[in-house]
Parts: C-alpha cells; structure tokens; sequence
C-alpha cells in the first residue's frame, strides 16, 4: 500500500480523544485515523444503498443519471 502524508488543524480535545482510541485500540494513530474514516465510509455508503431500497430506486437507473464521480471507484474497497 502506498502511504502518503497529509496535515490536518483539529481540536487539541479530538487529537487527544484520538489518540486514545488509537492507544486502547493497539494501532497508531494513522492506521486508527484510516480505519474510521474507511468504517464512516462504508457506513455511508450503506446508509445511502438502504436509502435507495427502501425507496425502491432502481439502481442501474440511478447510474445512468448521475456522474460516476458521484461513486466510489473500487479501491477504497
């Protein structure tokens, strides 16, 4: 996997709740970081597919009508 680095400005309260989760977890704080903001997005993306369902949208429709960047490409997976 290629990493890369990236700067964030956030609450000195959240860096720290961070951190701890990190800890109580046993990961470090960057692959703490990438696995909720992976989990939030698989999570929204079931949010949104139960939307969907419950609305009886048809899927293959829907990808017809709007922009594939509107999806996620596959790698995230």
């Amino acid at each position: 996997m290629t990493t890369g680095n990236v700067t964030v400005s956030l609450d000195t309260a959240i860096i720290d709740m961070a951190k701890e989760q990190a800890a109580s977890a046993g990961m470090s704080m960057s692959a703490w970081v990438a696995r909720t903001i992976r989990s939030a997005t698989f999570e929204a993306a079931a949010r949104r597919y139960a939307e969907f369902e419950a609305e009886g949208t048809d899927m293959a429709a829907w990808d017809a009508e709007n922009d594939a960047a509107d999806r996620l490409a596959g790698a995230e997976w």
